[in-house]
């Protein structure tokens, strides 16, 4: 019997156990920088690796660009091995291109409409805004916006506002303005750049959530709370927490919602990364969707609590076979876990380093239950990560309270020490 052939969309050697090697000819297109990454067991596994001249840094949108290309490359494997059976995009910057293939080749899975409105953080608004769902005042901005639309918009939005890219993620590019003239004089002394918008800066704490939907229905959902967010990690270097809601209540409003978000994006088979703001008046308010699982820490926090495996789920989800998911579908019903959590520590050093100690390992809470950190003498930051961290520790407990009284304990015990230069 012929196997099915399936195309990967980019690909990292930690998502390889996710994939079945022996049950499908499997093939992927990709930068040649990542290619060479490969470690070669990996690689061996593929029937055929097509490679992209790509830029080999972190815009997400270099995947997109490269999609004329991409069909091309696409097309030989198709004359080799068969038309796909499935096309796999499991990261931010893989979604979309894997749609357009899909749709270009007549391949089953999200369509490049869906999946344009889980990229672009203005169309995803709109297309909510006209079902209802609350959404933050915005504004597609870019070179050709002048001050005067500048100006109305922001004399429009009480208080602070926000400038950010509308197809990054891991909050690059983000910058927050105190007050509107800030806007326009960025705008007078800098320029706004093409592919940008401006919304107003809400108030409140903010959830990232993550979960699967199949047949348009969701079928396993999670929400976490930023005690710290990924904005602050990434631009004042302060640990980033996070720690699931014990309020039975909340976390099934918050599944109601993401069910009538993903509905109305025509989200059907995919796992999705959610994020929304629950503000001091008690409202849910949608602020961005990635029709992937989240990053970070949150593949890790979800396998090691849960046993839910967000990468498999992905995969399966874009080869339209079962979920192999036995758990209940909201995470506050899973037995023996009353909250849980994850804290990253930055790595406050920018460049390559050796690590000459590793401390505070003695003073761990026994609510971890899995952690990530470097050994004395291993180099560390080589190459530079988005996510760069001198540790990542998963913890579960009883209540919120006592899973975020831990991860703050481990936040402020716990450190490396470095050097530099050899």
């Amino acid at each position: 019997m012929t196997k099915k052939h399936v195309v990967c969309v980019g690909f990292h050697a930690s998502e390889a156990y996710a994939v079945d090697f022996d049950n499908y000819t499997v093939t992927v297109v990709m930068p040649k920088g990542s290619a060479a990454r490969l470690p070669e067991a990996v690689a061996a596994k593929f029937a055929d690796i097509k490679t992209l001249d790509m830029p080999d840094n972190d815009d997400l949108d270099n995947y997109d660009r490269a999609i004329d290309t991409m069909r091309g490359l696409v097309q030989q494997l198709v004359d080799e091995f068969g038309k796909p059976d499935a096309i796999i995009g499991l990261y931010e910057h893989t979604t979309l291109p894997a749609a357009r293939l899909r749709d270009h080749f007549g391949v089953q899975g999200t369509n490049a409409h869906s999946a344009l409105l889980c990229r672009d953080k203005v169309r995803m608004k709109e297309a909510l805004a006209e079902q209802g769902v609350r959404v933050p005042r915005h504004l597609a901005v870019g070179p050709e916006t002048s001050l005067g639309e500048l100006g109305r918009f922001a004399r429009s939005v009480p208080g602070r506002l926000v400038l950010k890219p509308r197809s990054q993620g891991a909050s690059m590019g983000v910058r927050v303005l105190e007050a509107p003239e800030d806007l326009l004089a960025l705008a007078v002394a800098d320029g706004i750049e093409e592919g940008y918008e401006v919304e107003e800066f809400v108030d409140g704490w903010i959830y990232h959530s993550d979960g699967v939907v199949r047949d348009g229905e969701l079928i396993w959902y999670c929400p976490t709370r930023y005690v710290t967010t990924a904005y602050a990690f990434q631009h004042e270097r302060t640990p980033m927490v996070c720690a699931t809601p014990d309020d039975r209540a909340l976390v099934r409003r918050m599944f109601d919602y993401a069910q009538s978000v993903v509905t109305a994006l025509g989200l059907v088979d995919s796992a999705f990364h959610l994020e929304m703001f629950h503000t001091p008046d008690d409202e849910l308010v949608f602020l961005e969707i990635g029709n992937r699982f989240g990053g970070a820490g949150v593949p890790v926090h979800l396998r090691e609590v849960f046993g839910v495996d967000m990468p498999r789920e992905a995969v399966l989800a874009c080869l339209r076979e079962p979920s192999e998911l036995t758990v209940p579908p909201m995470m506050v019903d899973f037995p023996g876990v009353g909250a849980s959590g994850w804290v990253f520590v930055p790595l406050n050093e920018p460049d390559t380093c050796r690590v000459t100690a590793v401390n505070g390992l003695g003073e761990l809470p026994a609510s971890v239950v899995h952690s990530v950190t470097p050994e004395v003498g291993e180099v560390v930051n080589d190459p530079p990560d988005t996510w760069n961290t001198a540790g990542r520790f998963f913890v579960a407990g009883e209540t919120t309270e006592s899973v975020e009284r831990d991860l703050a304990k481990i936040a402020t015990s716990y450190s490396i020490t470095t050097k530099t230069g050899d």
